[in-house]
């Protein structure tokens, strides 16, 4: 079975390279980026199944880059690892065609389950 290839978006350099390091192994990450513009242009050029990002960061926040994927035809899972709990942020992210909003207190329990749950959902959404 082929791994997924995994972009991750999260402005935290820290949060990146221990995310980094729980996805090694786990799954193809093609990709680490720190803002959210340069998320957009990274997902248009390697075309992840996943995509991991923050809802805040530099440059254009996570869930307007996702606004500009969606808007733009991507058809990567969207995955928000955020430490915001707002249910209307949450909301708003699924709006927008997330297919999981997941706590970063839960990530290195869940985030390796929740990718392989929401590409196995086929578009269904995921919530951790």
């Amino acid at each position: 079975m082929r791994k997924p290839r995994v972009l991750l978006a999260d402005d935290n350099i820290g949060v990146a390279n221990a995310l980094r390091h729980l996805l090694e192994g786990e799954v193809e990450l093609v990709g680490v980026v720190h803002d959210g513009l340069a998320l957009v242009q990274a997902a248009q050029e390697l075309r992840p199944d996943v995509i991991v990002t923050d809802l805040s960061m530099p440059l254009m926040n996570g869930l307007e880059a996702a606004r500009r994927l969606k808007r733009d035809g991507a058809t990567a899972r969207i995955v928000f690892l955020t430490e915001y709990q707002e249910p209307q942020l949450a909301a708003e992210a699924f709006r927008i065609g997330a297919s999981a909003y997941l706590s970063k207190l839960a990530a290195g329990e869940q985030l390796v389950d929740v990718i392989y749950e929401v590409l196995a959902a086929k578009g269904a959404n995921a919530k951790g």
